[in-house]
């Protein structure tokens, strides 16, 4: 068999594409064992050193890049076994340049672009420099071992591993700036002890993408004793801990699991995790595919960016269907160039019809929409300020039809999907205490129309919220945002111009006014009136908090689930918030027992919703589509806590008028909307960011 330890004595040594074999290990001997990335040499003007290219994959598009190539890392592993990674030192993937004191960083943070072709190699020249965005990736391999080192500047990922099967993980420390592990597509893992800082993406990352090319679920996963972080990058290796960054809505640096969801997941469990200025639980399946069994408990989070706990079942159907063509041709999301196919849209997801890609049948049909549709929002604009520009559905021809799809003259059938819808379900979170929390975005939990998230318990859980936050900030939905210079860490004298959200608007349909058309407002002239609970469904749209926009509950909002149970559980705000505690929006048997949730007076506790026009996921738009009405069913509450009921008998925003509602959801020429007080004289909620002056 072979076998043995690569050891690496006190010094520096730079290096690129190190190949893992199989019973051969790395050992640091020492803390000052450092291994670091090679670059650019700026005296001779030329490379230090060779990655190695990303090596062909014929599944590019199913997933993003970093997980569709493994060779362009610093250190990396394909189809290896029996590999320990031990000892106190360091992987380095950047420096300090000694003459600018500015941060290098030679792992790249980005993606590459993708061949145009998906049996093409990549170039040779490819990654002469910095082509390398991972410290470490491993892929098709079994019993790894990793303990006791650090890494520092680890590109894109820290630590990815693409199915591993028993993978065990202490004592490690990886300090940004994107994702520092990302354990995708493995089983049997285990990770203890270590702590995970990523300002600029998630700092913990359970996925199950499709970059092996086969669907290999996510499995037995054990995360305990570890710190989650989003602190400036370098900062917490050096014992600072520092929050310069807050780049648009803050840093991330959360335990996730998603966004790459094809393959799903099923038992996960996370006990004793401490939480430190970072976005906290995040659990999704949005491509597809199962998420069940996970057990989240003894946690404790601070200072909480976004929700502390999130949700989400989706449907961006992110799995590969074969079409109709051989054509081997590489498209973007929004090319023709291949010729009709069975997508209109994510053609990328599109397999040519060849024996080697398998067979993926259509099981289901969606639509293809026009969004291309820019409502003006009177007031929405501040001098000198970049705003987001909110794109709908186009409001008279809403949908594309196929010709080459099975009914080329029905809209409902331009894009074929290979799988059904995901399932989320089997959630138990207790015992978290959640302190500083942001006002905007609250505990959230999402499914979509006739697909609940099922039995969900939440338990033993405090969350104290900064509040300061009014029913209008939901209603509004309006772009506040500020800049603001602030240091960057590890580079003295460095500033960086930071754009600052202090209550994002989003750029698609969540990001319109949550208003409604009244013709018999203003005597008869008619206008428009605040209808903050009818929060689009969004089923395509990025599974991310801030894209649901500002929510009418500062403590739990709650749509589309099924076996709700909330036990010992408080909610509170340190500024009062005059929002209500709860929003439950089609929720069927639900409990809340010894629950108590602080309220502004005269604001209810609970809000219940009921909604006479529902229409199925993905098919919101479609002209005439008959629809449905959702409600609260089976809800027992606290004696005492008072509970408003709302009816909306309307679409959700950005609905086209047809035969079933004729008035607009969208402001027009006809129909304006102006904000009551325009942006340049609106207050800034100062709970949102309570470190960072708004703009005078």
């Amino acid at each position: 068999m072979g076998g043995g330890t690569v050891v690496i004595p006190p010094g520096r040594f730079k290096v690129c594409s190190i190949h893992l074999k199989s019973n051969v290990g790395i050992h640091f001997t020492s803390t000052d064992s450092v291994l670091q990335a090679g670059g650019f040499n700026a005296a001779t003007g030329g490379a230090e050193c060779i990655y190695d290219n990303p090596e062909n994959n014929l599944w590019i598009g199913i997933q993003d890049f970093g997980h569709s190539h493994f060779k362009n890392s610093m250190i990396w592993g394909i189809d290896v076994k029996n590999i320990l990674i031990s000892g106190p030192g360091l992987i380095e993937g950047g420096f300090v340049d000694i003459n600018t004191g500015s941060v290098v960083e030679v792992l790249q943070r980005s993606d590459k672009s993708e061949m145009s072709n998906r049996t093409e190699e990549f170039p040779v020249t490819w990654s002469a420099t910095n082509g390398a965005n991972k410290a470490i990736a491993l892929f098709r391999s079994e019993n790894i071992v990793m303990r006791d080192f650090k890494i520092s500047m680890g590109g894109h990922f820290g630590i990815i591993g693409t199915e591993v099967v028993g993978w065990t993980m202490d004592n490690l420390v990886i300090d940004g700036p994107r994702d520092a592990l990302d354990i995708d597509s493995s089983q049997d893992v285990t990770v203890r002890n270590s702590v995970f800082n990523a300002p600029r993406d998630d700092a913990f990352v359970i996925k199950g993408s499709f970059g092996g090319g086969r669907f290999f679920p996510v499995k037995n996963i054990l995360v305990e004793n570890c710190t989650i972080s989003g602190y400036d990058m370098g900062s917490v290796l050096s014992g600072a801990k520092t929050t310069y960054w807050a780049q648009g809505n803050g840093p991330f640096g959360r335990f996730k699991l998603g966004t790459e969801s094809t393959n799903g997941f099923d038992t996960v469990t996370a006990r004793n995790l401490t939480f430190e200025h970072s976005r906290g639980y995040v659990l999704e399946s949005v491509d597809g595919a199962e998420l069940k069994n996970m057990v989240f408990v003894d946690s404790v989070m601070r200072d909480v960016i976004s929700s502390p706990i999130f949700v989400r079942l989706g449907d961006r159907a992110r799995a590969p269907v074969t079409g109709i063509l051989t054509d081997e041709t590489y498209p973007s999301s929004d090319d023709n160039r291949r010729g009709p196919d069975i997508r209109l849209d994510d053609q990328k997801f599109v397999m040519p019809n060849l024996p080697k890609y398998g067979n993926f049948p259509p099981i289901r049909y969606i639509p293809s929409y026009n969004k291309n549709y820019a409502p003006t929002i009177g007031g929405s604009v501040v001098p000198g300020i970049t705003m987001g520009t909110v794109t709908v559905v186009n409001q008279t021809t809403p949908t594309r039809l196929n010709p080459v799809s099975p009914y080329p003259n029905d809209p409902r059938y331009a894009n074929a999907i290979a799988v059904p819808i995901a399932k989320v379900y089997n959630i138990k979170i207790d015992n978290i205490k959640i302190t500083d929390v942001d006002p905007r975005h609250p505990i959230m939990i999402a499914g979509l129309v006739d697909n609940p998230v099922e039995n969900v318990s939440i338990s033993n859980v405090s969350v104290e919220y900064r509040g300061g936050l009014k029913m209008e900030h939901a209603v509004e939905q309006r772009w506040l945002q500020s800049y603001t210079d602030v240091p960057i860490y590890g580079s003295p004298g460095v500033t960086q111009n930071q754009m600052v959200f202090w209550n994002r608007g989003t750029t698609d349909e969540t990001g319109l006014p949550r208003i409604y058309w009244d013709p018999t407002a203003n005597a008869g002239a008619g206008g428009w009136k605040d209808d903050p609970y009818n929060i689009p469904e969004a089923p395509r749209v990025y599974p991310e908090t801030s894209n649901f926009g500002t929510l009418p509950a500062y403590g739990l909002w709650a749509r589309h689930v099924k076996g709700l149970k909330v036990d010992k559980v408080q909610f509170s705000f340190t500024t009062e918030d005059e929002r209500p505690a709860v929003v439950l929006d089609d929720v069927d048997t639900a409990s809340f027992t010894n629950f108590s949730a602080q309220v502004k007076s005269g604001t209810p506790v609970f809000v219940t919703v009921t909604h006479t026009k529902k229409r199925p996921p993905v098919f919101e738009y479609v002209p005439d589509e008959p629809y449905k009405t959702t409600t609260v069913s089976n809800i027992s509450t606290p004696a005492g806590m008072t509970v408003e009921e709302v009816t909306i008998d309307r679409p959700e925003p950005s609905t086209p008028p047809d035969s079933l509602y004729s008035l607009p959801t969208v402001p027009d020429a006809t129909h304006p909307y102006s904000y009551p007080v325009p942006n340049t004289s609106y207050p800034f909620p100062r709970t949102v960011w309570p470190n960072i002056e708004p703009p005078q």
